[in-house]
This record gives structure tokens, sequence and C-alpha cells, in this order.
């Protein structure tokens, strides 16, 4: 009776182990990794210009060219900074690091950052010259608005906002 139990054992550690090298080797070769969605917020910014402004189809076009360039020029400089904190948190480890050089690190962070808040406030102001009515640059002021403020919160509370 011993050995049967044993066997039976035996086999159920087998074909759990089977079971999860299955499903092991399906995540890792058969089922393909959900495509990166980055297109997100461009996808909604098209539709919020086209629903909330009222542009045409040829000012999205012009609106998807200005975009394309935009990130472009942007995400260097995202890794650039991404780069620089990266150094300045590598000071964690260093016991002697003093808050000269940490104020150094932070401010060359902040510069970085500036570039890149100037850099966006310059592709909407190119985005805005595409309205072509005032009525348009009056909804699209309003949009922006908005999409400052749900900017400034976490993302549980902006998912709140989009409920009101």
């Amino acid at each position: 009776m011993n050995t049967s139990k044993n066997k039976s054992l035996i086999f159920i550690i087998i074909f759990l182990l089977l079971t999860n090298i299955g499903v092991l080797g399906y995540f890792l070769w058969f089922k393909k990794p959900p495509q990166k969605v980055d297109n997100n917020r461009q996808n909604w910014m098209m539709n919020a210009l086209q629903k909330d402004v009222g542009f045409t189809e040829e000012q999205v076009a012009q609106y998807k060219q200005l975009n394309d360039d935009h990130w472009k020029k942007i995400k260097p400089m995202f890794e650039d900074i991404r780069k620089s904190k990266d150094s300045l948190f590598k000071l964690l480890s260093d016991e002697t690091v003093n808050d000269s050089v940490i104020n150094i690190k932070t401010e060359v962070i902040a510069q970085k950052q500036k570039a890149i808040d100037v850099q966006a406030f310059n592709n909407f102001k190119k985005i805005r010259a595409l309205c072509t009515t005032q009525e348009q640059r009056v909804k699209y002021d309003s949009l922006i608005q908005r999409l400052m403020r749900k900017m400034g919160k976490p993302r549980g509370e902006q998912k709140k906002e989009e409920k009101k």
C-alpha cells in the first residue's frame, strides 16, 4: 500500500511539473507580448482635437506631423534626464556624498526638465496655430487646460475626474 501511495504521489508531482513547464513554455514562446500602447496619448489627443476642438482631417494631418517631430526631439531629452537621475541615485550607496554634489546633480536635472517643458509649450503653441477660427482657439485652450490639470494628478484621481 505504501508503494502504491508513493507511485501516486510521484505521478501527481510529475504531472504538475509537466503542466507548469507547459504553461511556462506557452507564455515564453507562443503567446505574443501585448503591444506597447504608446499611441494612446496621441490617439486621445487626436480624437479630442477632432471632437472637442473641431479639427478637420487636414488639421489632424498637420497635428500628426507636428507631434511626430516633437517626439523625435523630446525622446532623447527624456533619456538624458533618466541617465542623470540614474547618476544621482547611484550616489545613495556613497556614504561620503555631500549636499553640494546632490544640489549640482539635481540642478542639472532641473535644467533638463525645463528644456522639456519649453519644448512641450512650444509644441502646444504650434498646434494652437493650426486652429483656423477663434472658436477653435478657445476650445483648444480649454482642452489644454484640462489636460494640464489632469497631468498633475495621480492616476487614480485622473480616472475619477474622467467619470465626472
